[in-house]
């Protein structure tokens, strides 16, 4: 077994690799050096394809009267969307008439890690005025583009673009001038595959499990890099314990959280009875101090059990700001370890959310 690794050098190295989307070219070595890294830890590694849908080479562009940008097309769009361009009327949502446009929230949107029932209104509120496509900046503080998770596999009504919200004053005043907008959607709607990566080390006694997420819509430095980092290094403790341990790598965070639904409705899943433990890394271990930044509490803690509630109240203290109890509902994959969980015994699960 090799030395523990960085954490800042193995985020270092996940960043490198360039774009984490499910089912592009860069999640296969991602994948493979996630495994090497825990075949160092003394894990025996597994990798197992699935079927995904997905928009391969996404982007776009919108110009108007003096100003243009680049723009994301939000998952799902309409299959005929994609590849084309429209010319139309450039107004605010909450213009009055009806009939062929490009309309532009002038506000921010709201900033959800999944796509929500609010995000859904306004689409709906756009397609009823007869809009060709919906422009919204989702009010990212540091002003970059920012996509939302996508649980829902039917297409949205119309094509959604996302703008930078650094961007969007511009657009505003363009498109209260009512200016002609010219919008480009980039994509190929695309039938692939994404990756989950199982580690196994045997032992004896009850198992513990270790999961985080793999892809994202971008780079995902900050969002996916410490709960990989984390989960490596405590791959590298937990390897010198009698328990047997799984270590898993999830594909397709991004839509559906696909991977992780893979993984519980196949046998690679272990037994809720057979596990003692199930810790799952997600995007909030990255959170820290951002509560002014972004409106949210940091470091977020679900708990599956009053036991790992103890443990963690007794042990986690420095870490977590928050905890609540697990639930289908939870955030992030968690909620769906939790739902299995539910469906054997009482699995204990702390999972930063």
């Amino acid at each position: 077994m090799s030395a523990e690794p960085s954490l800042a050098g193995l985020v270092a190295e996940y960043v490198a690799f360039g774009t984490h989307r499910a089912g592009t070219p860069s999640e296969a070595p991602t994948a493979d050096w996630f495994a090497q890294h825990l075949r160092a830890a003394g894990f025996a590694t597994e990798q197992h394809r699935f079927p995904i849908r997905t928009i391969l080479e996404p982007g776009g562009r919108l110009t108007a009267t003096g100003v243009s940008a680049d723009v994301f097309p939000q998952w799902l769009p309409p299959a005929d969307a994609l590849g084309t361009a429209v010319e139309a009327p450039f107004l605010p949502l909450s213009a009055d008439p009806i009939g062929p446009s490009i309309r532009l929230l002038t506000t921010p949107a709201p900033l959800s890690g999944n796509w929500s029932p609010a995000q859904n209104a306004l689409v709906a509120e756009a397609a009823g005025k007869g809009a060709a496509a919906l422009v919204l900046a989702p009010d990212e503080p540091s002003g970059e583009l920012y996509v939302s998770n996508q649980h829902s596999d039917v297409p949205l009504p119309i094509p959604v673009v996302l703008l930078a919200r650094n961007a969007l004053p511009a657009f505003a005043d363009a498109a209260t001038r009512g200016d002609s907008a010219r919008l480009s959607i980039n994509g190929t709607l695309t039938d692939t595959t994404s990756i989950n990566v199982i580690g196994r080390k045997a032992g004896r006694g009850k198992t513990l499990v270790i999961s985080t997420p793999l892809t994202g819509w971008f780079h995902c430095g900050g969002e996916r890099g410490p709960g990989i980092a984390v989960l490596l290094r405590t791959a590298h403790r937990l390897s010198t314990l009698d328990n047997p341990v799984i270590a898993i790598g999830t594909g397709c965070h991004e839509i559906a959280h696909l991977g992780m639904a893979h993984l519980l409705a196949s046998p690679d899943a272990p037994p809720p009875a057979d596990v003692a433990l199930w810790v799952h890394f997600g995007a909030s271990l990255a959170a820290m101090n951002l509560d002014a930044t972004y409106a949210t509490a940091s470091t977020h803690l679900v708990i599956g059990t009053p036991v790992t509630e103890h443990v963690a109240k007794s042990i986690l203290v420095p870490l977590a700001t928050r905890y609540s109890k697990g639930s289908p509902r939870s955030p992030g994959e968690s909620g769906q370890i939790y739902f299995r969980s539910k469906m054997g015994s009482d699995l204990g699960a702390v999972c930063p959310a």
